[in-house]
């Protein structure tokens, strides 16, 4: 058990828990979906609901985000979790409505408390779908363009 998770290290092991193979993850959205702010992952169902994943790797990243005037309130959105190491998954300031993955490897997540429902949550319509699956597929280019820059240093 490593511990001092990066961000990236947590984000993997939350798409991993999630099933990426089930369900469209995609990292760092806010264009497209109307967003004031960018949600660390996106989780969409087949169903047409998302769920957003805010990833903390400090009690000042946690901190922090209660200052945010957003407060992930998102009408994509049917729930809010917070990943954080398995350390900070007791912090008091994470929001009562979020739900807590506590993360203690890059393939080990665990359900600390389960989110609240938005019940004013709307499906994803197909055109904000197709927006959420376009930045998907931006980031595999971008990610590749990244691996290839520094394969060439």
């Amino acid at each position: 058990m490593r511990s001092n998770l990066t961000a990236q290290d947590i984000e993997i092991a939350v798409a991993l828990h999630f099933g990426y193979r089930a369900n469209v993850i995609v990292p760092n959205v806010s264009w497209g979906l109307r967003l004031t702010y960018e949600a660390d992952l996106v989780v969409l169902r087949p169903s047409g609901w998302a769920e957003e994943i805010e990833i903390k790797t400090t009690a000042s990243d946690i901190k922090a985000d209660l200052k945010k005037r957003q407060q992930h309130n998102s009408l994509w959105f049917r729930k809010l979790w917070f990943a954080v190491p398995d350390k900070l998954a007791a912090h008091p300031d994470i929001p009562g409505r979020a739900g807590i993955l506590s993360v203690t490897a890059p393939n080990d997540v665990s359900t600390v408390r389960g989110p609240k429902v938005n019940r004013n949550a709307k499906p994803m319509p197909d055109d904000v779908i197709a927006k959420l699956l376009k930045l998907g597929c931006m980031r595999i280019w971008t990610l590749k363009s990244a691996l290839a820059r520094r394969r060439a240093e």
